[in-house]
């Protein structure tokens, strides 16, 4: 049920939380624990991707997802949104949400789904997410000597601060609000031109899974200039003005990832390649203990593991079914390995497993597995729902 507009702050973040867990989240203070030295008082973007890097570190061979919550955001941009967020910054609050260990594409669209559960299931439409691509070193490097080059050819149009600065920062037009900047930058590169050959397929794909997610998107150019050197950045806007939620921001940040690698042997590949999304929030009235977030309570009794990329895609609509009926589930993120998911499902003491590969995926079933005695039967998606619940 969509919550009203009177909702508090903390209502919001148990919010957050509970449908952050459902997609595979976990808390960043739980992981916290298991690995040592890493508690912080202050949860952050930089805080939660040194943990992040951490774990990885440790078992490379398990993707991480986490959230988090911070009552003074660092990274609030100015272009977030129409809501007036600049100058305002001391009343906004942001749920966080880290997957690190994936350079897929499916990393983009399970972050961009969980952002847009949480949303919508508040009750803060999605009016349209704008899309930026700034790809990898190389693309921005190219973008970055066109811009150069194109600015100084305009300089006598620019508003005369920016023209003061423009030797030291040719990107200086694009971070100014003035008409004239404004109307210079409009017209000149954009940074999808110059992306490198992988970083336009990766692109190509987190379109292609995004048109399956039913999100009204659009490009937006102007989405940029994060000091954290996002390859990818998405912003998301509402229909409408909402009493708590302001609006969502996120990208796709492997090299600041790399750079807080604790060791060379480790920078290249999965762990260093990671997404991270925010969803800011007025926090008037919220007290600080209430950033620190725990695990929703209660344990789910049954675990999802899927098993390969097509299974992962369509695991996302298995998710929305659950969640619809009300069936809590628990699962990981490793789009490969069946090990691993096992040994999740184990810990966590779940009497039953869900599985699902390609071909499941294909027919739309789902194998039901029993972990006391292994018997097994498969169940067509449609019946799901109702035949979890006769495990109560």
């Amino acid at each position: 049920m969509p919550a009203p507009l009177s909702a508090s702050p903390a209502s919001f973040l148990k919010h957050a939380a509970e449908v952050a867990s459902f997609y595979g989240f976990r808390p960043l203070r739980e992981m916290e624990r298991s690995i040592p030295g890493t508690a912080s008082r202050a949860h952050s973007f930089a805080t939660a991707s040194g943990v992040c890097v951490r774990c990885l570190a440790a078992r490379p061979e398990e993707p991480v997802l986490i959230y988090w919550a911070n009552g003074s955001p660092m990274h609030v941009p100015h272009n977030l949104t129409e809501a007036p967020i600049a100058g305002n910054r001391g009343t906004i609050g942001e749920f966080g949400l880290h997957i690190v260990g994936v350079e897929e594409s499916l990393a983009e669209v399970v972050l961009l789904k969980t952002v847009a559960t949480i949303l919508s299931e508040w009750g803060a439409a999605v009016a349209r997410v704008r899309i930026n691509a700034l790809g990898d070193k190389d693309s921005r490097t190219r973008f970055e000597r066109e811009v150069s080059l194109y600015v100084r050819k305009n300089a006598a149009h620019l508003d005369s601060e920016c023209r003061e600065i423009l030797p030291h920062n040719s990107m200086a037009p694009y971070r100014c609000s003035s008409e004239q900047c404004r109307s210079v930058t409009l017209a000149g590169p954009r940074a999808m031109n110059f992306l490198s050959e992988k970083s336009r397929l990766h692109f190509r794909e987190v379109l292609e899974h995004l048109e399956k997610l039913s999100l009204p998107y659009e490009f937006d150019d102007m989405l940029m200039l994060d000091e954290r050197e996002p390859r990818m950045l998405f912003a998301f806007d509402l229909a409408g003005e909402d009493a708590t939620v302001v609006g969502g921001l996120g990208g796709r940040f492997d090299d600041y990832l790399r750079r807080l690698s604790p060791r060379p042997a480790i920078v290249d590949g999965k762990t260093s390649a990671g997404v991270s999304a925010s969803v800011y929030f007025r926090k008037k009235g919220l007290l600080a203990q209430r950033f620190k977030l725990a695990a929703p309570s209660g344990v789910p009794s049954v675990y999802f593991i899927q098993l390969g990329l097509r299974a992962k895609l369509e695991g996302l609509a298995v998710v929305d079914l659950l969640r619809a009926a009300g069936v809590p589930i628990l699962q990981s993120f490793n789009s490969s390995k069946l090990t691993p998911q096992l040994a999740a499902a184990r810990e966590a003491g779940v009497s039953h497993l869900l599985i699902m590969g390609a071909r499941e995926a294909l027919d739309r079933t789902i194998l039901v597995r029993s972990m006391d005695n292994s018997s097994q039967q498969i169940v067509g998606l449609a019946e799901l729902p109702r035949f979890l619940k006769t495990f109560r």
